[in-house]
């Protein structure tokens, strides 16, 4: 059993769980089950949003490993495979090449297509425009303006911009289209409109699991994923703030 494989085998099913929204309990959980699994002894794993870490025995032979990572985005089919991958090793006998070569093949994998994409996000922001007690009207301008912001994002996300400027160009985006549906007259409530298409940035998963890592004690990561909400909002409210300020309100 090659020692440094393995550790670079655990560490990156870590790593393909963090960056898809998986909580750290889960990554850990998953790290240590993987390298348990393999003949493991003492293993010990640590994961933050922007590190892991794991550390164990195996024959004798000390092995760790440290990798550099960041949450990228949500995609709960890779964290489904991953966790059912890493549950399977002992059931199926897998050889450790076999595991990375399945491991990568889940990491290659594309994401959701686009039209499933927009289509989710018209879903979402038609939704919340009868959640938040608008009209027919809104939940259609919503739903429409849902898929414009959620196409900005793509482009961004594939240009790698900046998150901060990221979010602070989608509030300001979601709420400048807003302005303009409400002067054609194509809307009812422009207050309502605003708020359900900016429901699409808002970090809902950073903010559950913020609250799930300081329960379990996960103080780090708690801290880390409250601070990178607040950060999103901040740029949230800045980007929309912008907007009502240069047109002097609507």
């Amino acid at each position: 059993m090659d020692c440094n494989q393995l550790a670079r085998a655990a560490t990156k099913a870590g790593e393909i769980l963090l960056e898809s929204g998986a909580e750290t309990y889960r990554v850990e959980d998953t790290m240590k089950r993987i390298c348990f699994a393999y003949g493991a002894e003492v293993v010990d794993a640590y994961a933050t949003p922007t590190m892991l870490l794991i550390s164990f025995s195996i024959h004798g032979e000390l092995c760790h490993n440290i990798k550099r990572t960041q949450i990228k985005s949500v995609d709960l089919s890779k964290i489904d495979k991953v966790n059912d991958l890493s549950r399977s090793i002992l059931e199926s006998s897998m050889s450790l090449e076999e595991f990375c070569f399945r491991l990568e093949k889940i990491n290659q994998e594309s994401p959701y297509r686009c039209r499933i994409i927009l289509l989710g996000a018209a879903i979402c922001t038609f939704g919340f425009a009868f959640f938040f007690k608008g009209t027919i009207k809104d939940a259609l301008c919503a739903a429409v303006l849902g898929v414009a912001l959620k196409l900005l994002m793509i482009q961004m996300d594939r240009i790698d911009f900046n998150s901060f400027f990221k979010y602070l160009i989608g509030g300001a985006f979601a709420t400048l289209c807003a302005i303009l549906t409400s002067k054609l007259g194509l809307c009812h409530s422009i207050d309502t409109l605003i708020i359900s298409v900016i429901m699409l940035l808002v970090p809902g998963l950073a903010i559950t699991n913020a609250i799930r890592d300081t329960v379990s004690g996960d103080l780090v990561s708690g801290l880390a994923r409250t601070a990178e909400a607040l950060f999103v909002a901040v740029a949230i409210a800045l980007g929309s703030g912008l907007v009502f300020t240069l047109l002097g309100g609507y």
